[in-house]
């Protein structure tokens, strides 16, 4: 029986739009910033790597200032990433609500770094007047746990620190790769594209009135 439902961020729980990031950062001064972000896939480079844990905040913006030629803020970057972010997937909000009120138990697991989350965890975040955060029981993020997906070790993760049977779980995400990961933990996976209105046929499928 289904109690679980975790889903990826971007793509998923929002719409991602990639030619405005890309655009950011190459305003930031970052040479050939669209080879850091290669669509469809996981990011590269410096950008890769903090978003699994493997470097530090510092250590990103020591990094990035040096391929930019000049000093660059927490708050640049942030902005910059934030491009990714175009809104929210329509209605989304009211349904993780209803699926709460069902009894299913609602998570994030996303590979992402501290310039998103600063916002997405801040109450400045908070569509309908609510902190985004209190929709779910816990947002698992790439760059706290030091593991990301697709690796199994991840999805393994979330499950225990969860107290999940994986049987009991399903994963949806927007990337082929990391449904595959999902599913060598054992987790049945749903697969849906950028900017699709995916919330009903899941619902249809995999939601028990």
């Amino acid at each position: 029986m289904l109690k679980n439902l975790i889903f990826d961020w971007g793509g998923v729980i929002s719409v991602s739009q990639h030619k405005e990031a890309v655009r950011r950062f190459a305003e930031l001064g970052l040479p050939n910033a669209e080879s850091y972000f290669e669509e469809g896939k996981n990011w590269g480079g410096i950008f890769g790597e903090v978003e699994s844990g493997a470097i530090s905040i510092e250590h990103f913006l020591k990094k990035i200032s040096q391929l930019c030629g000049k000093p660059i803020s927490f708050e640049e970057v942030a902005y910059a990433w934030w491009g990714f972010f175009d809104h929210l997937t329509p209605c989304i909000l009211q349904q993780l609500e209803a699926w709460k009120q069902q009894g299913y138990r609602l998570y994030i697991l996303t590979n992402n770094n501290p310039f998103m989350m600063s916002y997405i965890n801040g109450d400045q975040f908070s569509p309908e007047g609510r902190a985004f955060r209190t929709y779910f029981d816990k947002i698992y993020v790439s760059c706290e746990i030091g593991l990301a997906k697709p690796d199994k070790a991840i999805y393994e993760y979330v499950l225990k620190d969860g107290k999940m049977k994986a049987d009991e779980t399903i994963f949806v995400d927007d990337r082929e790769l990391n449904t595959e990961g999902a599913k060598a933990a054992g987790i049945a996976t749903y697969l849906v594209e950028n900017a699709e209105d995916w919330v009903a046929d899941f619902a249809a499928k995999h939601i028990k009135y």
